[in-house]
C-alpha cells in the first residue's frame, strides 16, 4: 500500500510538536503513523502474553505467522509501559526480528513498535529502515525518527535522499517534515523546489514549512491554500476536515512567526473564509500581527 493513501492528516500532528513549526498541517498523505497499532490498543489478540512472550514467539515462528507476533506486539507495545531494565533486551530482540525478517510486513510492525519506545538504542535499526525496499516500511520509519529528541543521531543523507530522489509522494512529504521538524541546517533550501511540485500537498506542505523563514516565494502557494473550498471536493483531492485544518495550522504558524508580509492573506481569511473556526484563528492571528 503506498504511503499516500493511509487515512486520515488531521490525526496526527506529533512529528512536529517540538519544533518552531508545530503547527504545520499535514496534508494527505501525512497520516497517524501507527493506525495499524492503535486499532484495538487495550486488547492483545494472544491474552495473558507479555512483550517477552511474544517476542519469544517472534525468534520462534516461521516467516509466514512471525508478523502477526509482530503486530500483536506493536500493540502491546503501544498500549503498556514497558520496565527500563527489559528495553535493552526487546531493542536488542526487536533489531535482530528485522535485520532477519525477509517478510515486509514484520520489518514494519517491528518499526512501529520500536518507534512506540521513543528510545535512543533504536536508532541503528531506524536509520537503517531508511533503506528498506519496502516503500511502507521507509515511510514509518522516517516518521518515528522525525518524533525523536531532536538531539538523536539520524542519518539524514538518507532522509534527504527520500526527498530528493524517490517519486512517492508521501514519502517525499514526510522526509521534509521530519527535516524541518529537527530543524535541519538544510531544511529552507530543499523546501523551496518543492513550491513548483505538480503535487498539491508537497507545494502546501514547502510552503507551509517556509513560512518559518518568512520566504515570499512562498505566499502564492499560500494564497492557494487559502482559498481551497470545503465542498464540491473532486475525488483524490483534500476533504472539508482536511482543508481546514491545513488553513488553521497555516494562521498558527504565521502567528509564531509574526510575519506581517501575509498580513493581507490574514485579513482575506478573515473576511471572506466560511469556515468560523478558521475566521476565529484569524481574527487573532491579526491582532498578533498588528501590535
Amino acid at each position: 500500500m503506498s504511503a499516500e493513501n493511509q487515512g486520515n492528516p488531521a490525526s496526527t500532528k506529533k512529528i512536529l510538536e517540538s519544533s518552531p513549526l508545530s503547527g504545520i498541517a499535514v496534508p494527505l498523505a501525512i497520516v497517524i503513523v501507527g493506525a495499524l497499532i492503535i486499532f484495538g490498543v487495550t486488547k492483545m489478540l494472544s491474552s495473558g502474553k507479555n512483550h517477552r512472550d511474544l517476542i519469544e514467539e517472534m525468534n520462534s515462528k516461521t516467516f509466514g505467522n512471525r508478523w502477526v507476533a509482530a503486530y500483536e506486539l506493536s500493540k502491546f507495545l503501544a498500549s503498556s509501559k514497558i520496565p527500563k531494565e527489559d528495553m535493552p533486551w526487546v531493542i536488542e530482540n526487536l533489531s535482530k526480528v528485522y535485520y532477519e525478517s525477509v517478510d515486509a510486513r514484520t520489518r514494519n510492525f517491528v518499526v512501529l513498535a520500536l518507534g512506540s519506545l521513543n528510545n535512543p538504542l533504536t536508532l541503528p535499526v531506524l536509520n537503517k529502515a531508511l533503506e528498506d525496499q519496502d516503500p511502507q516500511v521507509k515511510f514509518n520509519a522516517v516518521v518515528t525518527l522525525g518524533n525523536m529528541e531532536k538531539s538523536s543521531v539520524i542519518e539524514w543523507d538518507k532522509v534527504e535522499a527520500l526527498l530528493l530522489q524517490n517519486e512517492d509522494p508521501g514519502l517525499k512529504q514526510v522526509a521534509l517534515f521530519a527535516i524541518a521538524s529537527h530543524q535541519h541546517p538544510k531544511a529552507e533550501e530543499l523546501a523551496l523546489p518543492l513550491l513548483n511540485s505538480s503535487e498539491q500537498t508537497l507545494r502546501f506542505a514547502a510552503a507551509t514549512v517556509l513560512i518559518h523563514y518568512k520566504r515570499n516565494e512562498a505566499i502564492p502557494v499560500l494564497e492557494e491554500i487559502a482559498k481551497l473550498k470545503y465542498d464540491k471536493v473532486a475525488q483524490g483531492e483534500l476533504n472539508g476536515a482536511q482543508v481546514e485544518s491545513l488553513k488553521f495550522n497555516l494562521l498558527e504558524n504565521i502567528e509564531k512567526s509574526k510575519w506581517n508580509e501575509v498580513l493581507g492573506l490574514v485579513t482575506s481569511l478573515e473576511s471572506n473564509d466560511t469556515n468560523v473556526r478558521v475566521t476565529t484563528k484569524a481574527k487573532l492571528v491579526l491582532k498578533v500581527l498588528k501590535n
